[in-house]
């Protein structure tokens, strides 16, 4: 996958299923991004998904810059953001 040849090209389960194989940093700044897709990849448990140092800190402010669509809010009241809150509780 191309993507900074093909900004805003893939859909998210294009993305998902070539998760593995991309870094995360090029994803957040190339692709628009839903607040469950950011909340599951970027602040995976443990960084699973995560190619280096640099893809493990992607923090909120950098997933609200390079996605200015979503809104602080958003982030935090996405179905996976509360599911991992309901179950960690």
């Amino acid at each position: 996958m191309d993507l900074h040849n093909n900004k805003n090209k893939y859909t998210i389960a294009e993305l998902e299923a070539n998760i593995n194989e991309l870094c995360l940093w090029d994803i957040l700044q190339t692709q628009r991004l839903t607040a469950d897709f950011c909340f599951t990849y970027f602040w995976s448990l443990n960084d699973e998904y995560a190619k280096d140092e640099e893809d493990k800190d992607i923090c909120e402010h950098d997933i609200l810059h390079w996605q200015p669509h979503l809104t602080r809010e958003e982030l935090y009241s996405c179905n996976v953001y509360r599911a991992r809150q309901k179950k960690y509780s």
